[in-house]
């Protein structure tokens, strides 16, 4: 039935992550289920048993964060076998979700971002310094950068674009790129890459892939001195320091490809760091 679904799922044009979510958060559901004698079958699911797993999740200190993604995931599941008429009604839809703060996601400060693109600079990799440079100043997703040919890049002197063709919900949108970025693309396009299949191949000119970007990200990372670098980190940062010179909300959303504005304006509050500097002006020495 799983199988069938996120076969479903694959037809809907989903992204590769959001499927492998989907299959992680299912199979680990399923597999407890199972341990605690309860059917395997999905059609037997009740929202006792999402309520329990609920609260299995919480006693083990999961954040609030993971547990309604794992929550999320099963009533998705359920409707659709309530859509496919497998079950009369979602056992999920009134199984509350657990209470959360949203907090900021974690971006660079402006220290860490300058060490950052010093250690990209540094690399002997013209393909590497790009990577990095096209996730902090076009803010893409790993899973759009790892997907880009050559064909969907545009420079000139004044101006560049990146074409995402099919960004989250398959949808396509057109991103500028700065100076820096530019120059550091065009480098890199004048090399031998330029004629590939990828705009960013690995060694053997196949596509890379997403883990390869991560692995990337935290060599990097260690090398600036950065904690905790992932692709992810530096489209946060893209978005917050957009937010902070005073870029119009929406177009920020536009340029991410935040369905909402909502979305967006989680850049809008104050960074970890932003926070500690605030209180420090208490201090009297």
């Amino acid at each position: 039935m799983i199988k069938v679904y996120l076969g479903h799922l694959i037809a809907e044009g989903k992204s590769e992550q959001t499927i492998k979510t989907y299959r992680l958060q299912l199979t680990k559901f399923f597999e407890w289920l199972k341990a605690q004698g309860g059917s395997d079958d999905p059609k037997e699911t009740t929202s006792i048993d999402a309520v329990e797993y609920r609260n299995f999740l919480q006693e083990a200190g999961k954040k609030p964060a993971t547990v309604n993604t794992a929550l999320a995931s099963i009533e998705a599941f359920c409707k659709w076998m309530q859509d496919e008429g497998y079950i009369s009604h979602n056992p999920l839809a009134k199984v509350k979700r657990v209470d959360q703060v949203q907090e900021p996601p974690k971006w660079l400060t402006k220290n860490e971002k300058y060490r950052v693109i010093r250690a990209a600079m540094r690399e002997k990799s013209k393909r590497n310094t790009a990577i990095i440079f096209t996730l902090l100043f076009a803010g893409l997703r790993v899973s759009e950068l790892v997907s880009l040919k050559p064909d969907d890049v545009s420079l000139s002197e004044r101006k560049g674009i990146i074409i995402v063709r099919a960004g989250k919900g398959n949808k396509r949108r057109v991103v500028p790129i700065p100076r820096d970025s530019r120059e550091c693309l065009g480098e890199y396009l004048t090399g031998d890459r330029a004629t590939g299949t990828w705009l960013f191949g690995s060694q053997r000119g196949e596509q890379l892939t997403v883990k390869g970007v991560q692995h990337l990200c935290t060599a990097i990372g260690k090398k600036a001195d950065v904690e905790g670098l992932t692709p992810h980190v530096l489209r946060h940062t893209y978005c917050h320091d957009l937010v902070a010179k005073g870029v119009n909300i929406g177009w920020v959303a536009q340029v991410a490809g935040h369905a909402k504005v909502d979305t967006t304006m989680i850049y809008t509050q104050p960074g970890e760091q932003e926070l500690q500097d605030m209180v420090e002006k208490l201090s009297f020495t």
